[in-house]
Order: structure tokens, then C-alpha cells, then sequence
């Protein structure tokens, strides 16, 4: 994950920022992700884990748009971080999530 910041791209949807690099393959999944709320941006642990809940939903559904564009025989580690402010609902998140993955999508089949 060192290198996903060290020499990773970045994509945002507010309320979200991903950080991204194509890596050697470490599994038969096409992607890896990892998922952070800050506690500056949300207090409350509940509120932290609702967030990265939703994150991880928001993900599940909407990432196969995104890993069909990806190289066979390449890997694709994601960060996403929460950059918002206070609690944010599900629609939020989706729509940040579906802004981030077109971005995404649009950068790794002009790579490609």
C-alpha cells in the first residue's frame, strides 16, 4: 500500500479521494482496497464505521465498471479516504462513489 501513495494516482468524488496504482498481481481478485476515516473528520467510532460500511457497499456495487477496464494481468490497489465533513448519508457516498469510479475508469483506459 506504501506504493499506492508513493507513486499512485489520484481520483476524487467528494466526499471521497482515492488513491490508486496497477500492481503485480497478490490474488485472484482484480482489485484491492483499503478503506480510512479519519477521526479529525468523524469523532465517533459509530460514525467512522458507518462511513467506511457505506464505502464498502457503495464499492461492492458499483466496482465492476471499473475492474473490467483493468489489464488481466495486472492489480489494482485502491485507498479511498473520506475527506468530508460530519456524517454523510448513503446517497452521498454513492454519488461520490460513482463520480470516483468514472474518474478511475476513465483514467486506466486512457493508460491502457
Amino acid at each position: 500500500m506504501d506504493r499506492v501513495f508513493a507513486e499512485g494516482d489520484t481520483a476524487k468524488g467528494f466526499p471521497l479521494i482515492a488513491r490508486y496504482a496497477l500492481v503485480k498481481p497478490d490474488g485472484p481478485a482484480p482489485s484491492r482496497v483499503a478503506f480510512t476515516v479519519s477521526k479529525k473528520r468523524l469523532r465517533k467510532a459509530v460514525d467512522r464505521n458507518k462511513t467506511k460500511r457505506w464505502m464498502r457497499e457503495m464499492w461492492r456495487v458499483h466496482r465492476s465498471s471499473f475492474e473490467a477496464t483493468l489489464p488481466p494481468d495486472q492489480q489494482c490497489a485502491v485507498v479511498l479516504i473520506f475527506v468530508g465533513k460530519g456524517l454523510p448519508s448513503a446517497d452521498e457516498v454513492e454519488r461520490g462513489m460513482v463520480k470516483l469510479l468514472g474518474r478511475m475508469t476513465t483514467a486506466a483506459s486512457e493508460n491502457a
